[in-house]
């Protein structure tokens, strides 16, 4: 309620004004839950509230003991699969050695059976095909292998872009299965202005926004505007106009009230 009469009687100066002062919020230009990719235990958490870290930053390390049996399971699954394919492989190369030595007797009429012949191409047949399974069997162990060892990776938690650690949601111990801590990036913001319906048009992509904040006095700051939603709120019939705004001097921070003023064209 507070809120529709700032709106409503900021916009009634906007009919005589040459410019329309308007509400608005400052809001992080990003702003993400860190939480795990994977089911583990928080071991370290290397930063706190107020923590500024930048893209690449190790926030938090988990621990996964069962994680880590499973790979080294399933390594040695896939290093026995290769020893079985090695042996099937020399088997093999016996095999062809016999069916070549009796395809040269078999030149001299009589000296081989033909069904000896035959058994032993069925059995080089046979063998070949062996290795061909335990070949297929060996990549799949290997990419399992593969995928876990990518998995342990996710056990240390890395900032996906600099900013400010706002909240730390979790303490070393404690089961990683909800958000751990809070990153925003408040360097730069956005501005969004509620822009009322018959004002709209003047909130142009480009354009030029200055506003002041409470905790500056009359200090004035300026952002561009860069997104027009181009819907309007229903109960309030205004459009969220945002501009963006350097704040790496962090004179600003999110959440702050302001007074936006925008050129209005008549």
């Amino acid at each position: 309620m507070k809120w529709n009469s700032i709106l409503i009687a900021a916009w009634s100066l906007a009919a005589s004004a040459q410019s329309a002062k308007m509400p608005a919020e400052l809001v992080p230009y990003q702003k993400v839950t860190v939480r795990a990719r994977v089911p583990g235990i928080v071991d370290k958490v290397l930063v706190d509230r107020g923590s500024a870290v930048k893209e690449g930053d190790l926030l938090v390390e988990l621990s996964a003991p069962e994680m880590q049996a499973q790979v080294a399971e399933t390594e040695a699954k896939a290093q026995a699969i290769e020893a079985q394919k090695a042996e099937a492989e020399a088997k093999l190369s016996a095999l062809v050695s016999t069916l070549e030595r009796l395809k040269t007797a078999s030149a001299t009429p009589g000296a081989v059976a033909a069904n000896d012949l035959v058994q032993a191409q069925k059995q080089v047949e046979s063998a070949q095909a062996l290795i061909a399974a335990i070949a297929k069997s060996a990549a799949a162990a290997r990419a399992q292998a593969r995928v876990l060892n990518e998995m342990q990776a996710y056990l240390k938690i890395s900032a996906p872009f600099a900013g400010i650690i706002t909240e730390r949601l979790a303490d070393r111990g404690a089961l990683a299965n909800g958000p751990l801590l809070e990153l925003e990036q408040i360097q730069r913001l956005r501005l969004v202005v509620q822009v009322p319906e018959s004002e709209w048009k003047n909130a142009v992509r480009g354009a030029r926004v200055e506003f002041t904040v409470a905790a500056h006095g009359a200090k004035t700051f300026s952002g561009q505007i860069v997104r027009v939603s181009r819907s309007l709120d229903a109960k309030t019939r205004s459009m969220a106009v945002e501009a963006d705004v350097d704040n790496s001097a962090g004179a600003l921070a999110p959440g702050m009230y302001a007074e936006a003023v925008i050129p209005v064209k008549h």
